[in-house]
């Protein structure tokens, strides 16, 4: 009995630290300054976004620009040669669909992206919901992955408060 609640115990506290793990070995939000002309860009480079390996296997990442202060770009992203055709979320129950695309091309190479903007406070709801289902829509199909604070796995957690923060200390 007590070897098992060890067991238990230590399993815990490995899979907590692998969350914390994933974090830091994925890479983070970047401040990047315009050579042309001075402008600012936050860039969060692309992340796992899938929960579980149960899920379909997709990437999120996203950037803002002080030149389009109230938009947030996304990069989504599915494994293989797919053509992204769109991207929706329920976060929470709020369902944010007819998400433009930014770029009219999917760019494909072992990971098919393709690139849509969405309203700052949209994209606030996503960041702070607790359960967030992202549909991303190919041309006669569909796949879902999860991620939130209910979701542990997913790399993409841990990106949307840094990049958030940056978008904030810019605005202030």
């Amino acid at each position: 009995m007590i070897k098992s609640i060890l067991f238990a115990l230590t399993a815990a506290i490995l899979l907590s630290g692998c969350a914390d793990m994933m974090n830091s070995m994925t890479p983070g939000v970047k401040v990047i300054k315009s050579q042309f002309d001075g402008t600012t860009e936050i860039v969060q480079s692309s992340v796992s976004s899938s929960a579980s390996l149960t899920e379909a296997w997709h990437t999120l990442g996203f950037r803002w620009n002080e030149n389009a202060p109230e938009n947030v770009f996304l990069v989504v992203g599915v494994h293989g040669v797919h053509n992204v055709t769109g991207v929706s979320f329920n976060a929470d129950g709020n369902k944010i669909i007819n998400i433009p695309t930014a770029s009219t091309l999917t760019e494909y190479g072992e990971w098919s992206t393709r690139q849509f903007i969405m309203p700052l406070d949209s994209f606030r709801i996503i960041a702070t919901a607790n359960d967030v289902k992202m549909k991303v829509s190919q041309i006669d199909t569909y796949t879902v992955s999860s991620f939130g604070p209910t979701n542990k796995n997913a790399a993409i957690n841990g990106k949307f408060i840094p990049f958030l923060a940056k978008i904030d200390e810019m605005k202030e």
